[in-house]
């Protein structure tokens, strides 16, 4: 399956319906818990409400990002445990928002938009977010989807659906413009204790698919260079407690790598820290890397699905093969030893992720598909 490339990097066609009235949005997804494809709803979801749209959130689980969406006034149901209860709970929703438009992320929560058709007119469009999902939906529940946004052209190249692949088109995830101030950085470095260690940060769910592993394993190689990094580790997860015995094992300390857990001032860690890490084994289009090339982070990351749409250059970050140790570390230790080679991939980060990714760019695109949705 294919789709044409704008100069935004979407498939979806320039010629659309004028109507630019303000629309009524739900987004619809698996889970309000702290992870990628949540934390790009939300902020897809906040920048459509402050472009003057109306917009709500079905989940059909809740957790931490609830408060969040109750803090950014988006209407929020949480569907909770029971499929009848859901069901019927989300009929109720969507009778009472009756929105323009429902926004499905990932399949697994296409079944609950479909049933508003038993209640509203809304036109329902879906964005994948990786490359392999375990619920694909019925093939009646894909007719129902008037377009589908997909992350990154690798992702679309993999994807296997019961959907006529004209409706298939890549819209690239996009982040705001971070504050670039020296007072956040030295106040974050202060609290966090890291002295002037040269310090790198990696931001994931600790679930076995982050490259967690790998990474502990180049920090245990560069252990006996000149210079050895401090990894700050923050996410949550079920490999928490195998990633510290692994970190034991390999006789790293907390002044080699420190787990923060999952927290809730992300912005000021990337702040606080000289390079970021990410040698996933699978990804679609990570935002946390989008997040680290905004604070002027260095990258190095793995080679996987829609990262190299992002470093597209050896200008715009450091790509190494998932899995490999040795070629991380390498990597790693190539930006410990050049200083220079660190600024000019601070600067050429900043500058690709906020003219090529921005968040102006994926609303405009997400606006086309849904008045082209709205049209059909």
């Amino acid at each position: 399956m294919t789709a044409v490339r704008s100069r935004h990097g979407t498939g979806i066609s320039a010629a659309h319906s004028s109507d630019a009235r303000p629309l009524s949005i739900v987004h619809t997804v698996s889970s309000l818990k702290i992870g990628g494809m949540e934390q790009v709803v939300l902020r897809l979801a906040t920048a459509q409400r402050a472009a003057g749209h109306r917009v709500g959130i079905l989940a059909l689980r809740g957790g931490p990002l609830e408060q969040e969406t109750v803090r950014h006034d988006l209407q929020t149901c949480v569907l909770h445990s029971g499929r009848v209860m859901r069901g019927l709970r989300a009929l109720r929703y969507f009778r009472a928002v009756r929105p323009d438009v429902i926004h499905v992320h990932n399949p697994t929560s296409l079944h609950y938009a479909v049933l508003s058709r038993l209640v509203a007119s809304s036109a329902i469009v879906l964005t994948v977010h990786g490359e392999t999902h375990a619920r694909r939906g019925t093939a009646l529940e894909w007719r129902l989807v008037k377009g589908v946004a997909v992350v990154s052209h690798a992702a679309l190249r993999t994807l296997r659906l019961p959907c006529d692949p004209r409706k298939f088109t890549v819209i690239h995830n996009g982040i705001a413009t971070a504050s670039d101030t020296t007072e956040l950085r030295e106040a974050a470095r202060a609290e966090l204790a890291l002295g002037n260690r040269l310090v790198g940060v990696i931001v994931a769910r600790l679930n076995g698919r982050k490259g967690h592993a790998t990474l502990l394993k180049s920090v245990a190689l560069l252990r006996d260079s000149d210079v050895t990094p401090l990894m700050l580790v923050v996410g949550d997860g079920p490999e928490w407690e195998a990633l510290e015995l692994q970190a034991q094992q390999l006789g790293l300390g907390p002044s080699q790598v420190r787990f923060l857990g999952a927290r809730s001032d992300v912005d000021r860690i990337l702040s606080a820290a000289d390079f970021f890490v990410l040698p996933s084994d699978t990804e679609g289009l990570p935002l946390s890397v989008l997040e680290a090339m905004a604070h002027g982070l260095p990258i190095v990351a793995s080679r996987v699905g829609g990262i190299p749409e992002i470093i597209e250059t050896s200008d715009h970050g450091l790509l190494v093969p998932p899995g490999d140790s040795e070629a991380l570390a390498e990597a790693i230790r190539s930006l410990i030893d050049d200083p220079v080679l660190r600024r000019n991939l601070s600067i050429a980060a900043r500058a690709r992720v906020n003219t090529e990714f921005s968040i102006a760019n994926t609303l405009e695109n997400y606006d086309r598909l849904y008045r082209n949705a709205l049209a059909a």
